[in-house]
């Protein structure tokens, strides 16, 4: 059955008990045509087709609703309810049910005239909690996760939301009933900021088109809007706090070309990807052993992560200019267990490989049953022999350090996504305990890929994170506990970074800029714990993967580095098909060293 609301005893009452200026839309659709757009609604883009229409809701013929579901448009596609003149602030009040599922369910927003985005609220469904689109950090900030989706829409599970935004305020309040019920609570739920600000309010959109997940819909009924300054004022958010000082050099210019590459580098390709193996590769590492440059990388037959995934690598004896042929290090399995990328590292003498093994084990958003299996360079057969599982719920990203109390830690990823570092039983590399970096809701983390160097005393961990930015952690208890990250002042978009110390003193962190397309390192003065001076790597598109397989693209991306005889050793993928190599002259990464183009093959 419908919900009964006064609401709807205020639809019987003449418009004249209403000020004109208060009340810009009310309506439960009774008087709307099943199977039709209700009655001054409009199409918010041109060319595009939204499939949102009034429905027929219960037992009763004459209780409807609007039902939203995925169309075939892409982009923004929606309908559209325009006020009869542009608002200050409004108040929205309107009944909501949802479909289950991870992907996005509902999605609304208001726009400015002549708008073609969203301005200050941009509302949705998705992962099962509602949220709102914070334009400062771009990343969505969950409301409630106390709503229920329904599984069936003729007897949904209805939930009241009350919303008031103001064009000049950057604070939009939330009021949410319990799920089931229709009754606000007096407190407000929460006041998220605003995707845009300063943006007059000229209507109300209904989301339909490819942002709704397959299969995905939602109803909205009892829709009423308001407008006014005898509206009460929204609640004030609280400022973002000040990025941390990560860079410290000359502004990063907007166009990358006026970013110098590195003076005399040179790149080769290690291993390319052939039509009768493995398409896929991602996550290379190397380093230095006894005079012997060893790679390795994630295989995989098609798919990133895709069942019967493997750890091969290959070996150099003359400085990376030819390699070896293929070996395989992690071999994989034939159920649904996987061997995946991971790190080197040597230890007393002996060569060590620590890659990730999941898809058995303890369910997880991510990668279920997580652990780390190491593998150790038998020097005598010059085979790799596992040591078994020695890390538990974490991914490891970087080559371990060690720190001031004698353990080494490296960076990582949990089962779930989230920021990790795995920390050694001093010398004993059997037995890692793996620790959680805490983190806001902003950093908004998936695939929170974690990249650790010890900065003098303290430990200091980049993470993969929302808004653009690298993200810092700092430990000052060698790893077991961590300030809250926030967002730093160098850009970086979501990709896995590498954090590192040089020979000659200089932090440095190999990173993509602005998107995938660059590939750059960054480095400090000698001592010095912030950046100041940044060379590309690589820049441009990528060739094009040639073979089928998920998530891949034209791309320079998930760095690693190791320096050996007075070069950095940097690997990387190509379009996640390829491993790249670029080797940089140490002496070309000191701060205020002249710029010629690096770009040699």
């Amino acid at each position: 059955m419908k919900p009964v609301l006064v609401l709807l005893i205020l639809q019987l009452l003449p418009l004249q008990a209403f000020a004109a200026e208060d009340l810009l839309y009310l309506s439960g659709f009774e008087s709307d045509q099943v199977g039709a757009v209700p009655a001054g609604w409009s199409v918010f883009l041109p060319k595009t087709s939204p499939n949102v229409k009034v429905v027929a809701q219960g037992a009763e013929e004459s209780n409807h609703a609007l039902k939203s579901v995925r169309s075939k448009s892409g982009g923004l596609t929606a309908i559209t309810r325009p006020f009869s003149q542009p608002q200050q602030r409004i108040m929205i009040e309107l009944s909501f049910a949802f479909s289950p599922g991870a992907g996005r369910s509902l999605n609304l927003w208001t726009f400015a005239p002549e708008g073609t985005d969203a301005s200050q609220l941009n509302l949705c469904i998705q992962k099962g909690k509602l949220q709102q689109y914070d334009g400062r950090t771009r990343s969505w900030r969950v409301i409630s996760k106390d709503v229920e989706p329904s599984t069936d829409p003729t007897d949904p599970i209805w939930h009241r939301l009350r919303i008031l935004v103001d064009a000049k305020q950057p604070g939009i309040d939330f009021w949410l009933s319990k799920p089931g019920e229709l009754t606000l609570p007096v407190s407000r739920t929460g006041t998220l900021h605003a995707y845009r600000t300063d943006l007059d309010l000229a209507g109300l959109a209904l989301v339909s088109g490819t942002r709704l997940a397959q299969d995905a819909w939602y109803l909205i009924d009892d829709l009423e809007i308001k407008g006014g300054a005898q509206l009460p004022s929204p609640g004030k958010v609280e400022p973002l706090p000040e990025p941390i000082a990560l860079w410290s050099g000359p502004p990063i210019p907007a166009d990358l070309e006026k970013i110098p590459f590195v003076p005399e580098m040179t790149h080769q390709t290690i291993h390319r990807a052939e039509k009768d193996g493995y398409k896929f590769l991602h996550g290379a590492a190397i380093i230095a052993h006894n005079g012997v440059l060893y790679a390795n990388w994630a295989n995989s037959p098609t798919n990133e992560n895709g069942p019967h995934e493997t750890l091969q690598g290959r070996r150099s004896e003359d400085g990376g200019k030819t390699w070896s042929e293929l070996e395989v290090i992690g071999p994989g399995f034939e159920g649904p267990d996987r061997h995946s990328h991971g790190i080197l590292l040597k230890h007393q003498g002996k060569l060590w490989t620590i890659c990730s093994r999941f898809g058995v084990g303890k369910s997880a958003k991510r990668f279920p049953g997580l652990r780390g299996e190491a593998f150790v360079l038998n020097e005598k057969n010059d085979r790799w022999e596992s040591k078994g599982i020695v890390m538990q719920n974490c991914w490891p990203y970087d080559e371990p350090v060690r720190m001031p109390d004698g353990n080494l830690i490296t960076g990582g990823q949990d089962q779930d996504g989230l920021p990790v570092v795995a920390i050694s039983h001093g010398d004993d590399l059997l037995h890692w305990d793996t620790v959680l970096i805490p983190f806001p809701p902003e950093l908004s983390p998936s695939f929170a890929e974690t990249t650790v160097a010890v900065d003098g005393k303290n430990v200091r961990a980049i993470i993969r994170g929302g808004g653009g930015t690298a993200w810092v952690s700092i430990s000052q208890d060698n790893g077991r506990s961590w300030s809250s990250a926030r967002p730093a002042n160098l850009p970086m978009p979501r990709a896995k970074a590498y954090l590192g110390t040089l020979s000659t003193g200089q932090q440095y962190l190999v990173s993509n800029l602005k998107n995938r397309d660059t590939l750059v390192i960054s480095v400090s003065k000698p001592g010095e714990s912030t950046l100041s001076q940044m060379w590309r790597i690589r820049h441009g598109k990528s060739e094009a993967p040639r073979f089928k397989g998920l998530a891949k693209g034209k791309q320079w991306s998930y760095p690693y580095a190791h320096e050996y005889d007075g070069k950095l050793y940097v690997v990387y993928s190509i379009g996640k098909e390829d491993c790249g190599l670029s080797i940089l002259p140490i002496t070309s990464l000191q701060v205020g060293s002249t710029a010629t183009d690096g770009n040699a093959e």
